[in-house]
């Protein structure tokens, strides 16, 4: 089983820092929001439950700033991300020039409810992936993402939290100003019996709150 120890002492002002370096161009709000996601959104915690070397299939990957970010700290070997966006795909593959350090990285389009990429990962995420989707659309998408783990590979899972009720309403308030969706959430435990019936065990579950926002995470090791 792939193991996480190669942990890293990144605090979210640090990973800002790495995006302001590597999202240069697009509109300057665009770039903003970018810039100021690592102080929303836990990627340090995230970005050390990957381990070091690791091949990646990043789902729902939108600007890419988690698989570029991994790309400019020198932490796996290649990635892969999808989305079904065309305009965060592109500001994907802008970033991606700016990275200092060689690595293998690739955005492509794929709408995840009608196909996917071929192929098996050492890790495979989905952040803030499964509130944006149908419901009848998540199952589906989870188990495609468990899928495509190696035998002993990771499924990183993180999703807005759904308790308390505040810091919910918050976040669907905070995406129906952005992007104008009436978002829908799925409780944790529902999540790991779908990822569980996929052959995965869970070896680690983590509630993190920044400001108003509430973010849960999980772990999961595929076992066959």
């Amino acid at each position: 089983m792939l193991k996480y120890e190669n942990r890293l002492d990144l605090k979210a002002a640090d990973i800002s820092k790495q995006t302001q370096q590597i999202f240069t161009s697009g509109s300057m709000l665009r770039r903003k929001m970018i810039h100021y996601r690592p102080y929303i959104c836990p990627f340090e915690e995230l970005i050390t439950r990957v381990p070091k070397g690791s091949t990646i299939l990043d789902v729902g990957c939108g600007d890419g700033l988690f698989l570029n970010i991994l790309a400019q700290l020198q932490w796996v070997s290649s990635g892969l991300g999808i989305d079904r966006n065309k305009i965060a795909l592109a500001t994907a593959r802008e970033a991606n020039k700016n990275i200092l350090h060689a690595c293998e990285l690739d955005f492509k389009q794929y709408s995840i409810d009608k196909e996917w990429p071929s192929g098996k990962f050492d890790v495979v995420t989905m952040i803030d992936v499964l509130h944006h989707l149908p419901p009848d659309e998540k199952q589906h998408a989870i188990e495609e993402a468990v899928r495509h783990v190696k035998p002993g590979g990771l499924f990183l899972f993180k999703d807005m939290g759904i308790s308390p009720r505040w810091r919910r309403s918050f976040n669907s308030l905070h995406d129906f100003v952005l992007s104008g969706e009436l978002v829908t959430y799925t409780h944790l435990n529902v999540v790991a019996s779908w990822v569980e019936s996929m052959g995965a065990i869970e070896v680690e579950r983590k509630t993190t709150n920044r400001f108003w926002y509430g973010h849960e995470t999980i772990v999961f090791s595929k076992m066959s």
